[in-house]
């Protein structure tokens, strides 16, 4: 898929795989590119409740994100846009938390997010839990979202070392997750955009298998977008495909390129 900010081409393309463990796919991710937002959950809950906040959680934000036009969006701040997408997580996490207690079979259900808006000036991003926004840039990988995550709080604390963190038996237990509490503090923060960097979204059922410099081979070795997210998910699975796999990727050109290819 092609969409256009102002100033800048956005080749995007995204993709879900089950794995090769789960039963379902609790992963969802969606695209408005007529306003240049995108954004990935990644749910948790029995009976396929994950799926369902998931679902909801997404289903509520790209209500509230496509209240506006691409115009309306272009004549705002990147402080604005952080404002209004702060108060839509807020809201999404509201509705999904009162659906879990409505539902005996949705209790204590909930989901990360990670999300994106796209702006002439720039990005707003944003997350709560552990699903990830890398960029890469001139060769260089980047981690943007810092995960809400038990091993993110003692790593920060001194707790554990790097030599430490493969073997940690509690790495997927998040801190922070859409639907869980009444109310939630999401991370939002602003990025500058130049050509040919590359934003990538995922769950953690990609980065828990994958390397810095797998991403970085991948992401280099491969020319159209949808060709790197086949190829990050075919690398998930052939390390054990251990969770849900989802993958929603950016790269940035100029408007005036020449060549169109479609990702």
């Amino acid at each position: 898929m092609v969409s256009e900010t102002m100033l800048h081409k956005l080749l995007v393309s995204g993709r879900s795989d089950i794995g090769l463990v789960r039963q379902n796919n609790e992963d969802v991710w969606v695209q408005l590119p007529e306003v240049n937002f995108f954004a990935i959950a990644d749910g948790m809950g029995g009976h396929q409740a994950g799926e369902v906040a998931a679902r909801n959680a997404i289903d509520d934000l790209c209500r509230t994100m496509s209240k506006k036009n691409a115009s309306e969006y272009q004549k705002m701040t990147l402080k604005e846009i952080g404002e209004l997408l702060r108060k839509a997580i807020r809201h999404a996490n509201t509705l999904t938390f009162k659906l879990s207690k409505l539902n005996p079979e949705y209790r204590g259900m909930g989901t990360t997010l990670c999300c994106m808006q796209f702006h002439p000036e720039g990005i707003v991003y944003a997350h709560v839990g552990d699903s990830r926004i890398y960029r890469l840039r001139a060769g260089q990988l980047v981690q943007l979202t810092k995960d809400h995550s038990l091993l993110s709080d003692l790593v920060d604390q001194g707790g554990i070392n790097q030599e430490e963190i493969a073997d940690f038996q509690y790495k997927n237990v998040i801190t922070k997750a859409i639907g869980t509490e009444h109310k939630i503090d999401p991370s939002i923060a602003i990025a500058d955009l130049l050509p040919n960097d590359y934003y990538l979204m995922c769950s953690d059922g990609l980065s828990d298998l994958l390397s810095t410099n797998d991403i970085i081979d991948i992401l280099t070795k491969n020319g159209k977008v949808s060709q790197a997210v086949d190829a990050l998910i075919a690398t998930a699975n052939r390390k054990g495909g251990r969770d849900n796999i989802t993958v929603l990727l950016i790269k940035i050109e100029d408007l005036d390129e020449s060549e169109n290819i479609p990702g």
